[in-house]
């Protein structure tokens, strides 16, 4: 959260007297605020986040309009400002491949480098295509201020989660994807004496499980570095997270294998449990591949149903 503090106040007392004195023209119409790409965006930024990627700022969005007109000289004077308040931090190690995160944007620019499409996608199998990951990215931070209030349309419709359909048909996709991989195949794995497999279908199970209950909670669970963070964030997921956790961290061996094996049966009784309160699934089994198809099978749109459950 210091992070988010630097880059709030960075941006009352001198990005935002910048932009009134070099650029009133905009003062009216952008939006401003700490959104994207970094843990500082969750508000999970420490002392180890700091070694790279962490020069404190700000994002400025502009309609396309503006930022065609003056977008680069805004930015030229965004660069002079940060350089000035931060000399010594503007030459910090960037990570590899990563892109430009604090600065100008236009809106549609910035939504597009992140979720593929310039604002809410046009229609639900643009919506199958875009990861969890990618929109927890463009709904997280703050926004400080939005004049015209094009960000903020955007982020808010986002925020909603991802259409019905669409849920569902991602949820059904994670719900097989733990039956095959953690109440199928981890103790076969281990029968089979594949210890590495066996720990890949746990490793799938927790993804998996993750990804079922932001989508249980119409949210979407961010990068996997923070994904157990998030879930301990959400309220009720306690025990779930607990669960997650023992399921890669403990022994696969002896007792640890047994324990293993029940707790990954804990947490699908908690999603048989969670789809029945929903009216998501009526399965009575504690198997969780025909509640994968239940779920399925309650999507209206049929492009969507008839889409490979296997996709993400």
């Amino acid at each position: 959260m210091d992070y988010y503090r630097k880059a709030k106040l960075m941006y009352a007392s001198k990005g935002r007297p910048m932009i009134n004195e070099f650029f009133p023209y905009a003062g009216e119409r952008l939006a401003a605020g700490l959104v994207g790409q970094g843990s500082e965006c969750f508000g999970y930024d420490d002392g180890i986040s700091a070694d790279h990627d962490f020069v404190p700022g700000f994002c400025i969005w502009l309609s396309d309009e503006d930022y065609e007109r003056y977008g680069g000289t805004l930015q030229a004077a965004y660069d002079a400002m940060t350089e000035e308040i931060y000399p010594d931090l503007t030459m910090m190690k960037k990570s590899a491949g990563a892109g430009k995160r604090r600065g100008v944007f236009s809106v549609s620019g910035f939504y597009e480098s992140i979720i593929g499409c310039p604002g809410v996608p046009s229609d639900e199998m643009i919506y199958m295509a875009i990861p969890q990951y990618a929109l927890a990215e463009a709904t997280n931070g703050w926004v400080f201020e939005d004049q015209s209030g094009e960000f903020s349309a955007i982020r808010l419709e986002l925020l909603k989660g991802y259409p019905e359909d669409v849920r569902k048909a991602k949820l059904s996709s994670s719900l097989l994807m733990m039956a095959q991989s953690g109440q199928y195949n981890f103790q076969r794995c281990v029968n089979h004496g594949e210890d590495a497999a066996a720990v890949v279908a746990l490793s799938t199970f927790v993804r998996e499980s993750i990804k079922a209950a932001f989508l249980l909670e119409h949210s979407y669970a961010p990068y996997y570095k923070w994904a157990f963070r998030r879930l301990r964030e959400l309220s009720g997921m306690n025990t779930l997270e607990a669960s997650l956790e023992f399921i890669l961290l403990g022994s696969n061996e002896g007792r640890g294998l047994i324990q293993k094996i029940r707790a990954v049966e804990r947490v699908a009784a908690y999603f048989v449990s969670r789809l029945k309160d929903e009216g998501l699934s009526s399965s009575a089994s504690d198997y969780l591949e025909p509640h994968a198809y239940e779920v399925r099978e309650k999507i209206k749109d049929s492009s969507i149903r008839n889409t490979s459950i296997f996709s993400e």
